[in-house]
């Protein structure tokens, strides 16, 4: 050890002036069975080297209480002549010799069934007991069901197959239970631990591209407006379905013919949410109850994109350049409707229009979704290029630009047979047609590919260099707006 000049032994109790180590005061029943020489002298050595800090002594103090607590020694009082005092909470006191076993919402009378030492604690008062450490109120304790303990007001499953639903009621403090189940698109499975009705499935829609459609049922088809649309949304009514609205606007971008989402808009929980290039990396988030978006909705970034979660499995995704996907749970099946279909499993019936109808072409079909008109917008007929057949041919034969996507040796082979991808390989040559081979615009749909790859639970590998597809770097926040 090292040297010090501070005198601070007394403390330590080498003297009379203080109470603690000494014979005759609250350790000395305990000096017999434990010799605290070595305690004094790292009490004397740390308050020295700490100048006299008095966490020092305190922690010297505790060590040796505890050691002569777990021998079965008593301890009196040392906390109050020294001033280490032990902070306690809200509904509870000091006790030197506490019991070790609390009294619980789970268990009343743990104390009285106690067969360990005392312990140095700080205990709930009288009429209180300990719950999720806390101490609350004897009243307040929930209700006991199969050996588990459930709070007021909560609400649970009686049975591991989801078909009785109870509640543990608020003034009774009784269990209610009677018979229920999950709703169609959901099964009853535990998932983190805990038991509930969790969707069976989801699906997923999206855009991307001029832009390119992949409706829920997996209809493909090519719409150019450049109005505000509804991408998705919930249309047939249901007290057990959360209302929510999709809606996305496109743009011109180097070409009057072809267009780009430029805006997503999510509307639920009386929340709006927009997403656009304009703000490239931030999501600007309009709300009249901040509660809604801490508890129900997450906003956050994965990689170059924006995300949208809700807490019933709704999950929108923007690059904030053109590609949006949308992730609905099975619950959802049959009751949506918009540019992304109605989700019922039927791709003949994908093109249905607001009216009801069948449309005779994507252009009819993304007109009738149509939720607004913005100023200069316009709604034209998918056109085709000139060259489309000779730059088909051409990129075939490569394995770099959109021939990446089909190359049987190339970092997505793993992936052919999980997902087509010559949809996608198609898209991506019409784009590459109307655009010259402008390398931003390929990217986005080769992007897309990888994209569904991943979400198929694929491994691609390394696609992107330092002169093809770039990834491009951008610091996001996410700003609200409370009004």
């Amino acid at each position: 050890m090292g040297t010090c000049t501070y005198t601070i032994a007394k403390t330590c109790g080498s003297d009379s002036t203080l109470p603690s180590f000494k014979a005759g005061v609250p350790f000395s029943r305990c000096h017999s069975v434990i010799d605290p020489k070595i305690y004094l002298d790292n009490c004397v050595y740390d308050l020295c080297m700490n100048n006299g800090l008095k966490e020092m002594l305190c922690q010297a103090l505790t060590s040796y209480a505890d050691a002569c607590r777990k021998e079965g020694v008593a301890i009196s009082d040392w906390r109050t002549p020294t001033g280490c005092s032990l902070p306690c909470q809200e509904n509870s006191q000091y006790k030197a010799c506490g019991s070790a076993c609390p009294a619980t919402c789970n268990d009343q009378a743990a104390p009285n069934n106690c067969s360990l030492p005392c312990v140095e604690t700080c205990q709930c008062n009288e009429g209180f007991v300990l719950d999720a450490g806390k101490c609350i109120p004897k009243a307040s304790c929930g209700c006991k069901f199969n050996g588990h303990l459930y709070a007021l007001g909560e609400q649970f499953w009686g049975d591991r197959t989801c078909t009785r639903r109870c509640l543990c009621d608020p003034q009774t403090r009784q269990v209610s239970c009677q018979a229920s189940g999950c709703r169609t698109g959901e099964q009853c499975r535990v998932e983190n631990g805990i038991q509930n009705c969790y969707p069976s499935s989801y699906g997923t829609c999206s855009a991307s591209g001029d832009p390119h459609y992949i409706s829920f049922d997996g209809k493909k088809f090519d719409f150019q407006g450049t109005c505000l649309y509804q991408f998705t949304g919930l249309c047939i009514k249901s007290q057990d379905l959360v209302d929510f609205q999709v809606l996305v606007q496109n743009d011109h971008r180097g070409s009057q013919v072809v267009s780009f989402t430029k805006v997503v808009q999510v509307k639920v929980y009386e929340v709006d949410i927009v997403i656009s290039r304009e703000n490239t990396g931030r999501v600007m988030v309009s709300l009249s109850n901040l509660s809604a978006l801490s508890c129900k909705i997450s906003i956050y970034r994965r990689g170059q994109e924006a995300v949208v979660q809700t807490d019933f499995g709704l999950t929108v995704a923007f690059d904030w350049q053109s590609r949006i996907t949308v992730t609905a749970p099975s619950t959802y099946a049959g009751a949506v409707c918009g540019l992304c279909g109605n989700f019922n499993g039927d791709k003949s019936d994908e093109l249905t229009t607001r009216g009801g109808t069948l449309a005779p072409n994507p252009t009819v079909f993304g007109q009738s979704w149509k939720v607004k008109d913005i100023p200069g917008c316009v709604e034209v007929a998918k056109d085709e290029c000139s060259d489309l057949e000779a730059v088909e041919r051409s990129q075939r034969g490569m394995n770099g630009e959109c021939g990446i996507l089909l190359d049987k040796s190339g970092p997505f082979r793993e992936c052919h047979s999980k997902v087509d991808p010559e949809g996608y390989f198609q898209d991506c040559v019409y784009d590459y047609c109307f655009f010259k081979g402008q390398q931003a615009v390929i990217c986005q749909l080769i992007t897309s590919y990888a994209t569904a790859c991943h979400a198929a639970g694929v491994t691609i590998y390394a696609w992107r260099t330092n002169s093809f597809c770039s990834k491009w770097k951008q610091l996001g926040t996410i700003f609200c707006d409370e009004s």
